[in-house]
């Protein structure tokens, strides 16, 4: 129980160090996979599902995924509930811009080593421009992840 609490504490910590500059360095410490599991092309998130998985069978991709979405899913929910109430074009635009770059962030989606990368961005593009759900977009990459596990 106290290495799966750990992990949730790790991911939850990557989670709010991910955009500083020695993020790579805690990320590269916390969560090392054999090079058997390792693809080049994976994405943070992926890695540390796969990571979970891992150590601890299903339940670490649960843990993995809760702590991945721990922080993310609260302020897509509230963004949502702003945009769709409030009249003012420059606040939803504002509100829309932090979440897009908050979801490059989360989902490294400016690493173009394959095509995932593009369908995410394509995908992301695509929300904005039809003034998609943030809560159902989040949901729907963070499905795409784990998809090939």
């Amino acid at each position: 129980m106290k290495q799966k609490l750990t992990f949730v504490w790790h991911v939850l910590i990557f989670n709010i160090i991910k955009p500083l500059p020695n993020s790579s360095d805690y990320f590269n410490h916390y969560f090392q996979l054999p090079t058997q599991n390792l693809s080049d092309h994976d994405s943070h998130y992926k890695r540390i599902v796969k990571f979970g998985r891992e150590q601890s069978g299903w339940v670490g991709v649960l843990l993995a995924n809760i702590a991945l979405m721990f922080f993310c899913l609260p302020i897509c929910f509230l963004s949502d509930i702003v945009i769709h109430s409030v009249n003012l074009l420059s606040i939803k635009i504002a509100i829309n811009g932090i979440l897009f770059l908050i979801m490059l962030g989360k989902f490294d989606m400016l690493h173009f080593h394959d095509g995932r990368s593009y369908l995410k961005l394509f995908y992301l593009f695509g929300c904005v421009l039809s003034s998609s759900y943030w809560t159902l977009t989040c949901l729907f990459l963070a499905a795409f992840e784990n998809v090939v596990l």
